[in-house]
């Protein structure tokens, strides 16, 4: 590494400190330990951390192994960042342990502990064997997420729980969605080839690119040409039938990828709604980036007056709060981050949300649910029970979804063509109103 590896373990310990102590989520780590570092510390110490996050499970089961008694937590924060570096072996093992000791005497608080880090890591090398033996039956180390994530996967899923945490503790893919209102899939993977970049189309218009690179690396991104967007999250314009000139709400629209798909598809009168006031902003950046208009209004989905003076509209897309549980893979901390309970709790704000918007919604229209969740209470259960308690509500039919609904698990296997390959966990459901 050009940047000094002692000093990003440093830095990294402090994110991941906050982790552990407040709970606080990945991206939230990394703006508070990243504050005022260089542009060339960020991308190394974002890797750290996010190697730390894929490792927690195994490294957890290694200190309680290795140390008697835990230590003070900001020794305790390196030696999770040194022993998830030497599990993933991308780094020359004497040069970590040598460097995590380095990064302890950086501060006054851990230097006296350079020792015993020093011996911990040293320790973990000479018995590294015997000591991960345990990895191959632990399933909270194999799928690298808690006992009550893992139980809840199995029992929604007999058939396919391996599979789907298997693939949600890999690195994703770069994806992006290309602007269909500026080039087509063909002239973009052209230019990408052009770059020296390859492209696979994995979706109608997503493409996955190889390797993966920062955005001022990939072509035409800064220009409009495409927005970084899984191929899982693409399906709007494929399930919802509009027309030139309709009334389109966008709930819970930050940062504002399904508005800015969805006017790059249709000419719309569309508004963007956001209940939080520090995530408006990004939905702004992302529409002034493509050169799209949209009315972007700070607001609560779950507020009957808030959202009945924005009047009624054509079709409302509603990607509602929800646990993630289907986009692990590109937020790894969300299964330490998450409570059994949060499950219930994010379920029945769904439920909320969905009964305010469903009143804005004129008869004939349509409303597109959506949760990039696994669990079948955010998805398939939650539209059950609003279709029973709705006899005006429908599952609406289109060529992709028959029924109405999709369900896309993660996955890295081909699919149906007629389906996106390699994506995150989405759920879909096209609920139409009738008299």
């Amino acid at each position: 590494m050009s940047t000094s590896l002692s000093k990003a373990i440093a830095i990294s310990a402090i994110g991941w400190q906050k982790m552990l102590s407040e709970s606080c989520s990945l991206e939230k780590a990394l703006e508070v330990c990243l504050a005022g570092q260089p542009n060339e510390m960020k991308g190394v110490v974002q890797s750290l951390l996010y190697t730390t996050v894929r490792h927690r499970a195994k490294v957890e089961l290694l200190l309680g192994k290795l140390v008697k008694k835990p230590p003070q937590e900001n020794t305790k924060a390196l030696l999770y960042i040194a022993l998830a570096l030497l599990l993933e072996g991308k780094e020359k093992a004497f040069t970590v342990v040598n460097q995590a000791v380095d990064a302890a005497k950086m501060n006054a608080e851990t230097a006296w502990s350079s020792g015993f880090i020093n011996a911990v890591l040293r320790n973990f090398l000479r018995s590294r064997s015997q000591l991960t033996t345990g990895f191959k039956t632990n399933l909270s180390a194999q799928f690298n997420a808690p006992g009550w994530w893992i139980s809840k996967v199995r029992k929604a899923y007999p058939n396919q729980w391996r599979g789907i945490l298997s693939t949600q503790n890999k690195q994703p893919p770069l994806t992006v969605r290309v602007n269909r209102s500026q080039i087509s899939v063909s002239d973009f993977l052209l230019k990408l080839e052009q770059n020296g970049l390859t492209g696979k189309q994995v979706g109608p218009w997503a493409v996955v690119i190889e390797p993966a690179c920062p955005v001022n690396k990939i072509p035409g991104f800064f220009e409009g040409l495409c927005s970084i967007q899984d191929a899982g999250s693409q399906l709007v314009t494929e399930l919802l039938t509009l027309k030139e000139g309709d009334r389109v709400l966008d709930a819970c629209a930050a940062p504002g990828g399904k508005s800015a798909q969805l006017l790059e598809t249709f000419k719309l009168d569309l508004t963007a709604m956001e209940i939080d006031p520090k995530r408006a902003p990004r939905i702004k950046d992302t529409l002034s980036r493509l050169n799209l208009n949209a009315k972007i209004v700070v607001g609560d989905a779950s507020d009957e007056s808030c959202v009945e003076k924005l009047g009624d509209f054509d079709a409302i897309v509603l990607d509602a709060p929800c646990t993630a549980s289907g986009i692990v893979r590109r937020h790894p901390d969300i299964v330490w981050s998450r409570r059994p309970e949060d499950v219930a709790l994010l379920a029945q704000r769904q439920r909320k949300i969905l009964e305010t918007l469903w009143k804005r919604l004129p008869s004939g229209k349509d409303l597109l649910y959506i949760v990039c969740s696994v669990f079948p209470e955010e998805g398939p259960e939650q539209i059950k029970c609003f279709l029973e308690k709705h006899p005006e509500a429908h599952l609406k039919g289109t060529p992709l979804a028959p029924d109405g609904v999709l369900r896309l698990l993660p996955t890295e296997q081909e699919a149906d063509k007629n389906l996106p390959t390699n994506h995150d966990g989405f759920f879909y459901a096209l609920l139409t109103k009738r008299g």
